[in-house]
């Protein structure tokens, strides 16, 4: 068994809808959960019962109690970074979930509390956990990225009534798919170009659901490198049997085109017979990976595959998104 089941490991916000594809990784990576912790005492108790841990309804009282080696976290978008804070002033390592609050005040306030305090914090923008990505990096040099769109279109918003129903109230999001999608592509997009930032030319947010975060956005960014980049997220797949989500991308480059659709990767280099290979491109289950490679940079003293840097590039882009579909948080 490896160092990081020795780890006493506790999970802060349980009733958040991402936790269950954290755990995935409990039992394949044979973890220790210490304790857990969630506002609503039922959701905490139950998910306590499942790991065998104990239960507490807020985080101060575990941390204090528990003195866990490490936390994964969870929280509405808004109530982030005080959560994060409250873990950094124990100096302990965690991880937690985009975006990490509201604007990119939030981001660059925890960021500094991090750093001054020398603490670990790792965000799961888990597409550069997959092989697809690791396989992009090595196949397609920056420099002659021209193009990139991807398309998620996820379930409709009624699937966060019941687990997180903050998800779908600007006061706690912040806003909505462009927020919990597009933060994936935008930081993929970066990546890929090595790019530090980019210009917002345009974004349009619908709101046909009713709720008062937008079900459907696009947007179009040029990036510091010279590339384009158009996004398109959306809470509005009818969700039937395995088809979860209808999930597209493709890259135009110098030396051809690459295309991502689901079930399979296509490559079209020019001068070349064209390639297409199945394969899974469920983005789930990436979590588990990104658990386990989160404690492994910690316990071997690396920096995270996705940091507090990393998300403050991505924030500033999305806050100008935003900004220019003129709702919610401003990117001042």
């Amino acid at each position: 068994m490896n160092g990081i089941g020795k780890l006493n490991i506790a999970l802060i916000g349980v009733s958040h809808w991402h936790v269950p594809l954290y755990l995935a990784a409990v039992p394949r990576e044979r973890l220790h959960i210490t304790a857990v912790s969630d506002p609503d005492a039922k959701v905490s108790e139950r998910v306590a019962s499942e790991l065998s841990c104990r239960a507490y309804i807020d985080p101060e009282t575990l941390l204090d109690r528990e003195k866990p080696d490490f936390v994964f976290a969870f929280a509405p978008h808004r109530d982030m970074p005080a959560l994060a804070k409250l873990i950094i002033s124990r100096k302990i390592p965690f991880t937690i979930e985009k975006p990490l609050g509201l604007c990119i005040q939030d981001v660059l306030d925890v960021q500094r509390e991090a750093e001054k305090a020398g603490v670990f914090c790792a965000i799961p923008f888990i597409w550069r956990y997959s092989a697809l990505i690791r396989e992009l990096r090595e196949r397609i040099d920056p420099a002659d990225v021209l193009h990139m769109s991807f398309k998620f279109i996820a379930g409709p918003p009624s699937r966060y009534i019941v687990p997180s129903p903050w998800m779908l109230k600007s006061e706690t999001a912040g806003s909505g798919c462009m927020t919990n999608l597009g933060v994936h592509f935008i930081d993929l997009a970066l990546l890929l170009t090595r790019s530090e930032g980019g210009d917002v030319l345009g974004s349009a947010f619908h709101y046909a659901a009713g709720y008062d975060v937008e079900d459907y956005a696009s947007a179009l960014v040029r990036l510091s490198s010279g590339a384009s980049l158009s996004i398109e997220t959306g809470y509005a797949y009818p969700m039937d049997g395995e088809n979860k989500r209808d999930n597209r991308w493709n890259f135009v480059t110098k030396k051809g085109y690459y295309t991502m659709g689901v079930g399979y990767f296509e490559t079209r280099e020019f001068g070349k017979p064209a390639k297409k290979v199945l394969m899974d491109t469920d983005s789930d289950v990436y979590y588990a990976d990104f658990v386990r490679d989160s404690l492994v940079e910690y316990t071997g003293g690396f920096r995270p595959t996705a940091g507090l840097p990393d998300m403050a590039r991505v924030r500033r882009i999305l806050d100008a998104v935003i900004k220019k579909a003129g709702h919610g948080a401003s990117a001042g």
